[in-house]
């Protein structure tokens, strides 16, 4: 079930700090747990173009612990906030991306040129850069259970905000 376009104003979520944008930066998602921030930035050669084997690379910012770098755990990145990306045919000109705690969504890695890539997918049906999202859990369990997923980005055909809500439950 997904509810429509809403005022980013309307969203009661707390005011957690946002990572500084980088050329590197896709996207990043935060929790309703606390304010250490899972990052998804591209992974360039000197070049920089994708690197064909790894185009990805995720990473804490755990701003609850002076903000320090910190990578994912092996746990995490099996069934968390792990990614696993693919080219479809070695003539595409993207990579398929699958997010593993949610293999159903699809989301795309494009480049465009050096320095500069992005990833899209559809939000609220329309196609569109993802620039974060936001999870809301009940942590009082062993694992978490996820109760729904904000996804924030940009409608590529015309610029503006474009914002869905996931209810898991």
């Amino acid at each position: 079930m997904t509810f429509g376009l809403m005022s980013f104003s309307d969203i009661d979520k707390p005011n957690y700090p946002t990572p500084p944008q980088t050329k590197e930066r896709l996207f990043y998602i935060q929790r309703n747990h606390n304010s250490n921030t899972i990052v998804y930035d591209a992974n360039f050669d000197v070049d920089g173009k994708l690197i064909e084997n790894k185009p990805i690379g995720v990473y804490w910012i755990r701003y609850e612990e002076d903000g320090r770098k910190m990578e994912l755990r092996n746990i995490e990145k099996w069934y968390a906030y792990g990614v696993r990306c693919s080219r479809p045919k070695s003539d595409e000109d993207f990579y398929q991306v699958k997010l593993v705690a949610n293999k159903k969504r699809d989301f795309k890695l494009f480049q465009k040129k050096p320095f500069e890539a992005n990833v899209h997918t559809l939000i609220d049906n329309k196609q569109s850069y993802l620039e974060h999202m936001y999870i809301e859990a009940d942590n009082s369990g062993v694992w978490p259970k996820v109760k729904y997923i904000e996804l924030y980005g940009i409608d590529i055909a015309t610029g503006e905000n474009t914002y869905e809500k996931i209810i898991t439950e």
